[in-house]
C-alpha cells in the first residue's frame, strides 16, 4: 500500500518570492535524486519516494526497510540500489511490489548509469557490474576491491568515480571490456559526483575538478587554492551538479546551493529561503523546477528554473583578473557564445583559428573598459562556411594571452 506524505511547508506560497520552498518530503536521510520526463524520484534511508508535481504529496513506494542510495527507470521498471548490502530491487508496478535479482543480492549498490545497451551498477568495495536485460541479471566487469560513489555516461563512454589515492576516475568506451584511468590529484580523495557540460567533465570533491580531454587529465576548476606551504585553503566541498540551459546548479557541503553561468569557472550562492550552511545530497531538474534533496532530515526543496535568469547577471561579476571562459554550448552547430573578463581597461582582440593556426575571423579588436563581455559567433558566417572539427579562440588583452579550443559538430 502506498503511503501518502502530507505536505508541510515553512511558508505559504503567496508569501514567497524568488526563493527555495520546502516540499512535503521528510525522511531520515536523503541520498540522491533521479528525474525522467514527468516524475522525480528521491532515494532515501526510508526507501524510494516520487512526485509528479510540486512535492505535495511525495508518495512512498518502498522497498520496505531499505536504505536506498540510487534509483533509475528503465522502460516500465523502477530499479533501486540498496546501501545495506542487499543489492538491487526491481518493481514493474510503480512500487506496489518489489523483487530482488540474485546476482547482486549481497552487495551495497551506490550508483547506477545507463546507455543504449546496458545498465551499470557501482558497488561499495565490490567493483562495477552491468546488466543487458534491465537489471534481471548482472555481469561483473572490474575493480573487485574498489568502491564507487557516482557514475555517468557521456556518449558511448562510461565514467566511474572511486575514492582511491587522490581520487581515480575510471572510464571505458567499450562497455567495460577495457578501462583507462585519470587521477584528480592532491588533496582530492572522495569524489561524490560526476557531471558533463559543454566540453568539460566535472568531478565533485575537495574543490571542483574539471577535465577537457574527457577524463585523461584533470585540473582544479574552482573552490580550492593553496597557501605558500602548499596547504589547501579556501576549500569548497562540491557534491553534485545539474544544469538548466547554460546555468549549472551545484550542492556544496555546508554551504547549500551555488550557481554558475560560465560553465563552472565562477560560482555564487543561490540560497534564498535556505540556511546557508546546509548540505544537500543531490540536485536535479524536473519540469519547471530545480530540486535539492537535503542529506540530513532528507527535506526536498524546489525553486523555479526561471529564477536562474533573474539571479545570474554578468553585472554581478566584478572581475579581479583576466579570464577567458569556455564557450557554450560546446560542441556547437553553428553558433556558440564566447565570454571573457578584463579587470581594467585594455585593448582587446578576440580571434578564431583553425587547427593549423590560420586565422578564421577577428571578433573583437578595440579598447574595452573593465568588465565581463559575451559575443556570439556563427561558424556559418565564415567564408564558405566551416567543416566539423576543432577550432581555437584566443583572447589578447594588454599583457594577457589565453586560448581555448571548441568543437564544431555538424
Amino acid at each position: 500500500m502506498k503511503n501518502y506524505i502530507l505536505a508541510l511547508t515553512l511558508f505559504t506560497a503567496t508569501s514567497l518570492n524568488a526563493q527555495w520552498i520546502q516540499s512535503g518530503l521528510n525522511p531520515g536521510l536523503g541520498r540522491s535524486l533521479y528525474s525522467d520526463a514527468t516524475t522525480i524520484y528521491a532515494s532515501t534511508s526510508e526507501g524510494v519516494f516520487y512526485t509528479d508535481g510540486i512535492g505535495e504529496p511525495w508518495i512512498s513506494i518502498g522497498p520496505p526497510n531499505e536504505d536506498i542510495y540510487t534509483v533509475l527507470k528503465s522502460g516500465s521498471k523502477i530499479i533501486a540500489g540498496s546501501g545495506l548490502g542487499h543489492g538491487v530491487f526491481i518493481s514493474t508496478n510503480n512500487g506496489q511490489t518489489w523483487y530482488q535479482p540474485s546476482t547482486l543480492s549481497t552487495y551495497s549498490v551506490y550508483t547506477f548509469a545507463k546507455n543504449d545497451s546496458f545498465i551499470f551498477a557501482g558497488t561499495w568495495e565490490a567493483g562495477i557490474f552491468r546488466s543487458g536485460d534491465d537489471g534481471e541479471t548482472w555481469q561483473y566487469l572490474a575493480f573487485a576491491q574498489k568502491g564507487f560513489k557516482d557514475m555517468i555516461t557521456v556518449g558511448n563512454t562510461l565514467y566511474a568515480a572511486s575514492p582511491d589515492f587522490y581520487s581515480k576516475i575510471y572510464y571505458t568506451s567499450d562497455n567495460g571490456t577495457t578501462w583507462n584511468t585519470g587521477s584528480l590529484g592532491y588533496p582530492a580523495g572522495d569524489p561524490l559526483g560526476l557531471f558533463y557540460s559543454d566540453g568539460k567533465l566535472f568531478a565533485c570533491d575537495a574543490g571542483l575538478w574539471a577535465s577537457t580531454d574527457m577524463g585523461a587529465t584533470w585540473h582544479i576548476e574552482y573552490g580550492l587554492s593553496f597557501d605558500s606551504s602548499g596547504y589547501p585553503i579556501n576549500v569548497k566541498m562540491f557534491r553534485a551538479i545539474t544544469k538548466h540551459n547554460q546555468y549549472l546548479v551545484a550542492s556544496v557541503m555546508f554551504e547549500s546551493i551555488y550557481i554558475s553561468s560560465d560553465n563552472g569557472a565562477s560560482w555564487s550562492p543561490f540560497n534564498d529561503g535556505l540556511i546557508n550552511d546546509w548540505t544537500f545530497a543531490d540536485v536535479e531538474i524536473n519540469g519547471s523546477y530545480i530540486w535539492a534533496l537535503r542529506n540530513f532530515f532528507g527535506n526536498a526543496y524546489r525553486r523555479p528554473v526561471t529564477e536562474l535568469l533573474t539571479d545570474v547577471k554578468d553585472t554581478d561579476i566584478k572581475p579581479d583578473d583576466f579570464y577567458l571562459y569556455q564557450n557554450y554550448p560546446n560542441p556547437f552547430n553553428p553558433s556558440t557564445t564566447l565570454k571573457y573578463s578584463i579587470p581594467a581597461g585594455s585593448k582587446v582582440m578576440l580571434r578564431v583559428f583553425d587547427m593549423l593556426g590560420n586565422e578564421i575571423e577577428t571578433l573583437v579588436n578595440e579598447e574595452k573598459p573593465a568588465g565581463t563581455y559575451e559575443i556570439s559567433w556563427n561558424a556559418s558566417s565564415a567564408a564558405g562556411g566551416l567543416p566539423s572539427g576543432i577550432y581555437f579562440y584566443q583572447l589578447t588583452a594588454g599583457p594577457f594571452v589565453q586560448s581555448k579550443k571548441m568543437i564544431l559538430m555538424k
